[in-house]
C-alpha cells in the first residue's frame, strides 16, 4: 500500500529509476532513425511499466490530465471556426490573413475529422481502460529526457501525469516529425501499440492526434495575440511552411 506522504518521485526511485542532471545530457547532432525511436518506444514502455499502480491522488503531486487533451483541441477547433467566420467578413485582409483564409477551412475540415475518428473508434473506453489502471504518462519522452545505460534514466518527471499512455508517443512522434520527414510514422504507432500491447482503436487515437494540425492552429492563435504590421510577413512565412510540411500527412482509415 502506498503511504499518503510518498511522491512520485519516492515511487519511481525505489522502482529502480535514476534521475539524472539534465546539464550531464549531451544534445543529439545526428538524425534520428527509425531503430532510435523504437528503442525509446522500449524505454517508454518500461517507464510504464514501473510507473504503473501509484495511485497517490490525496499527495496531489501528479496532476489528472485524462481526457483534456481531445478537449482542448475540440476548444481550438470552435475558437478557430469563429476568426474563420469574422475574417470572412473583413473589407481588407492582411498578407497573413489572405493564406489564412484561402486555407483554414481545409484545416478546420481536417481537425474535424480527427475529432470524430477518434469518437468512431472507442475513445470513452480508452479513457476508462486508462482510469481503471491509473496509467501514468513520462510526458517528456524525447531522447533528452528519457534513456536507458542499464538503468532507466530520466532527467525531470515535471511533466508526468495521469493519462493515458497512447500520449506519451504522441509527445514523441510529434517532436520528431517535423525535423525527420522520412520517417513511417504509423509503422512506429504499430511497434509502440504492439510493444504496449494496444489494439486498433488505440493506433487510430495516436494517429487521430499526430494528423491533427495543430501547428497551424496555434501559428494563427500566437498571430491574433502577438501580429503587427512589423511581425506579418514573419507570421505568413511560417504559416506558409506549415502548410507545406503538412500536405504529406495522410489520416489513414483503417
Amino acid at each position: 500500500m502506498i503511504s499518503s506522504k510518498e511522491t512520485f518521485l519516492d515511487y519511481i526511485t525505489k522502482k529502480g529509476v535514476k534521475i539524472f542532471n539534465i546539464d550531464e545530457n549531451v544534445k543529439l547532432s545526428r538524425k534520428i532513425k527509425k531503430d532510435d525511436l523504437v528503442k525509446q518506444i522500449y524505454l517508454i514502455k518500461e517507464f510504464h511499466n514501473k510507473a504503473m499502480g501509484y495511485d497517490n491522488f490525496l499527495g496531489g503531486n501528479l496532476q489528472d490530465r485524462r481526457g483534456k487533451t481531445v478537449e482542448q483541441y475540440k476548444r481550438y477547433i470552435r475558437k478557430l471556426g469563429r476568426e474563420y467566420e469574422w475574417l470572412t467578413k473583413k473589407k481588407e485582409l492582411n498578407s497573413f490573413e489572405k493564406i489564412f483564409i484561402r486555407y483554414g477551412n481545409e484545416y478546420l475540415s481536417k481537425a474535424d475529422e480527427c475529432i470524430n475518428q477518434i469518437y468512431k473508434n472507442n475513445y470513452l473506453s480508452l479513457l476508462k481502460r486508462s482510469m481503471d489502471k491509473s496509467e501514468i504518462c513520462l510526458g517528456d519522452t524525447y531522447f533528452t529526457n528519457l534513456k536507458g545505460n542499464g538503468l532507466l534514466e530520466i532527467a525531470s518527471l515535471e511533466s508526468c501525469c495521469y493519462d493515458m499512455v497512447e500520449m506519451d508517443i504522441v509527445y514523441l512522434l510529434n517532436k520528431v516529425k517535423k525535423k525527420n520527414k522520412d520517417l513511417n510514422l504509423m509503422e512506429l504507432v504499430d511497434e509502440f501499440c504492439d510493444i504496449e500491447n494496444l489494439g486498433k482503436e488505440s493506433k487510430k487515437f495516436i494517429q487521430s492526434l499526430i494528423y491533427y494540425p495543430y501547428d497551424f492552429i496555434k501559428c494563427y492563435m500566437r498571430y491574433k495575440k502577438n501580429g503587427n504590421e512589423r511581425n506579418e510577413a514573419r507570421y505568413r512565412k511560417k504559416l506558409e511552411k506549415i502548410i507545406f510540411n503538412y500536405k504529406n500527412y495522410i489520416l489513414e482509415r483503417r
